[in-house]
């Protein structure tokens, strides 16, 4: 039997948790990262499970999911790509999601190893809740993320937190 992709979850078709479960244990590497670092609060899922926990969020509120590339373009890493694609869904309350993608993909052993994720925040919290999405987002790195692991090259860019009087305005 083939191996699972990303895509087997994001494809428009309403999955069930466990079928979820079964695809991120075969497209995501052990060491899996997915990076979101145009939010307010950059998003650092790190794992498998968080990353796959991560993932769940994402189709608990937009079960239908799909995404669909526009544009791809190979680096001079053969393992990695970067995809241009838009995507979306209805949401489960009555609302739509509809965003656009710039996504770093790098992938080891046929799995997507670190995928860094460029889109409107905006977006995202309209369709999500702001509080919503934060909280939930912290509570699955607070309980799945593993520590970085050696196969992963730390990120070459940090960037200072925001102070609070910048955030609030």
């Amino acid at each position: 039997m083939a191996r699972k992709t990303i895509n087997d979850a994001f494809g428009g078709q309403l999955t069930t948790l466990e079928e979820q479960r079964r695809i991120w244990a075969d497209a995501l590497h052990e060491d899996a990262i997915w990076e979101g670092p145009m939010f307010e609060k950059p998003v650092c899922v790190i794992g498998r499970e968080a990353t796959g926990r991560f993932f769940e969020l994402l189709l608990s509120v937009v079960p239908r999911f799909t995404t669909a590339v526009v544009g791809f373009h190979p680096t001079s890493d053969p393992n990695t790509i970067i995809i241009e694609s838009h995507g979306g869904g209805p949401t489960v309350d009555g609302g739509s999601y509809t965003q656009r993608y710039f996504s770093l993909v790098t992938t080891r052993d046929g799995q997507a190893f670190r995928m860094r994720e460029y889109c409107n925040p905006f977006q995202t919290y309209k369709a999500f809740g702001k509080e919503r999405w934060e909280r939930a987002v912290d509570e699955i790195m607070a309980k799945y993320n593993k520590p970085w692991p050696a196969s992963q090259a730390p990120d070459p860019i940090t960037l200072p937190p925001l102070p609070q009087e910048a955030r609030n305005g």
